[in-house]
């Protein structure tokens, strides 16, 4: 608990504060299978094009897409759990309203390696 009686998975929604297990309607895991925290997503031209359907967390997700982010990255931006994220949007990514690309490339890795190899030389 934190100094006003509040979890540290407790969120503020609209001024509301919101129990960080209700963003998920109470589940802990997507119902489909979930993406890594450093998966990178941005949202599909249909889901920009009409964003009224979407449910209130999923349009905030939306909106803060203004380049590709994570999902790491996406819980810092919302204050919102990480397993939230984890579940709100792989499930996103499941009903096509995200595209999700791959959490690491092949020019990320050469980079690890490098600074890596780097590192050893210290």
């Amino acid at each position: 608990m934190t100094g006003f009686g509040l979890d540290d998975d407790d969120v503020t929604v609209g001024g509301d504060v919101v129990r960080g297990f209700m963003l998920t309607r109470g589940r802990t895991r997507a119902s489909v299978p979930e993406l890594a925290i450093e998966t990178v997503v941005t949202p599909t031209a249909m889901v920009r094009s009409s964003m009224g359907g979407l449910q209130v967390d999923h349009r905030r997700i939306v909106e803060i897409l203004v380049g590709p982010l994570s999902i790491a990255e996406i819980s810092a931006h919302l204050s919102i759990p990480l397993r939230a994220s984890i579940v709100l949007v792989s499930e996103m990514v499941a009903a096509g309203t995200l595209s999700a690309g791959d959490s690491l490339d092949s020019g990320d890795t050469d980079l690890l390696e490098k600074i890596r190899s780097a590192l050893q030389l210290l």
